[in-house]
């Protein structure tokens, strides 16, 4: 079976996702360590909250590409859709998972009986090291895209693919805060269905339009708008965990969380689209390989983040703050370098997932196309990863 035309803009999606990422894990220890009243708290606060959409982007992304690629019309070969999948994303994420809990092995001194029954379970729950869980998420989105499929395509929810993930998304919070009392919601893919039930919205509706769909400029203010209230409650919850009664809390952040990062979904696209056609050629060309080399990225740069906070790190005010922001510099360039080298490899995949060849001029190429045409130019296949 062909594939549609690939949505060179996707790319660029991926790039800005997974800055967003980074910039999470750099702000992460300062948001931890350094008290509210420090002079650039806030800073560190502002671009944490507001890079949140991160992991709902990613899963929004592999929606809307799965389901651009396949309707009730064209139905993947189920085993070549898993053997691909398999190939890589899971050998990439066991390796990776045996690399970060030998880490944690080393350090923490269990015995070997003991670490192996524990990497294993880690393994399955993707909690051998932080941020290995996204994938476990995919897994499961994976496992059910036969069934999610079949369901969004029949007639009563096609055409209310929105509404149906807004009530899932519900149905599941309220189960979960009243009955099952599940504590690690994030590693299940039930806490992203908004935005999985979005992405297929949005692809499907790219497959009638000619692979584009548009917000409109209402996307702009409406992002900048739920950003800042997502960041001042998150404020008030680090300030005063206890500004208004639990039950209550609970139920504004369900709303405040999935409001901004769906919204943030629509943002990125609309703002991947934009940059496609930006008069800054290398920017855009930059964040064109970022994206392409995103898994690569999101596999490696935790350790360099770990051994640049171990080795090189201050705690002296004057050195703290410029040394937080070079490492996450650092641990973005030397992984982004990393996954170039090893996508050109054809062993490449076992460790950064997609291998690409003769990727040389596919970055101008994709520019070139793009600011002939204020359409979204097309090559080969869409293939929605991290």
């Amino acid at each position: 079976m062909s594939k549609r035309p690939k949505i060179d803009h996707i790319e660029l999606f991926r790039g800005l996702a997974i800055l967003a990422v980074l910039l999470i894990h750099v702000t992460s220890y300062p948001i931890i360590l350094l008290p509210m009243h420090s002079t650039l708290y806030p800073l560190y606060h502002i671009v944490n909250t507001f890079s949140h959409f991160a992991v709902p982007a990613f899963i929004f992304l592999s929606a809307l590409g799965m389901f651009y690629q396949y309707d009730d019309t064209r139905k993947p070969n189920w085993y070549s859709f898993y053997f691909k999948r398999f190939k890589v994303i899971i050998i990439p994420y066991v390796l990776w998972s045996f690399f970060y809990y030998a880490l944690v092995f080393y350090f923490s001194r269990k015995s070997l009986t003991e670490g192996s029954l524990s990497y294993f379970k880690g393994l399955l729950i993707g909690s051998n090291y932080a941020h290995l869980y996204f994938i476990i998420i995919i897994v499961q989105f994976y496992l059910l895209f036969p069934l999610i499929h079949r369901l969004l395509l029949t007639k009563p929810l096609r055409s209310h693919i929105i509404a149906f993930g807004i009530a899932a998304q519900a149905i599941f919070y309220l189960a979960n805060y009243n009955y099952l009392h599940l504590s690690k919601i994030g590693s299940i893919a039930a806490s992203y269905l908004l935005y999985y039930c979005l992405g297929a919205f949005v692809g499907l509706r790219m497959q009638s339009n000619n692979g584009t769909f548009h917000s409109g400029k209402w996307i702009y203010p409406t992002w900048l708008l739920f950003a800042v209230m997502y960041a001042s409650q998150m404020w008030m919850i680090r300030a005063n965990p206890h500004w208004v009664p639990r039950v209550w809390l609970s139920g504004i952040n369900f709303v405040t969380d999935y409001s901004f990062s769906a919204i943030s979904c629509l943002f990125l696209l609309q703002l991947s689209q934009y940059l496609l056609n930006w008069r800054w050629h290398s920017v855009t060309k930059l964040l064109l390989s970022i994206g392409a080399t995103s898994l690569g990225i999101y596999y490696v740069h935790p350790f360099l983040l770990l051994v640049w906070r171990a080795k090189f790190m201050s705690t002296q005010p004057i050195l703290y703050h410029p040394l937080t922001w070079l490492g996450g510099i650092l641990a973005l360039a030397l992984s982004w370098v990393f996954t170039l080298i090893l996508q050109r490899r054809k062993w490449g995949f076992l460790i950064v997932g997609k291998v690409v060849a003769n990727k040389s001029n596919t970055d101008n190429l994709v520019i070139d196309q793009a600011h002939q045409s204020q359409a979204p130019s097309v090559s080969s296949g869409i293939e929605a990863k991290l």
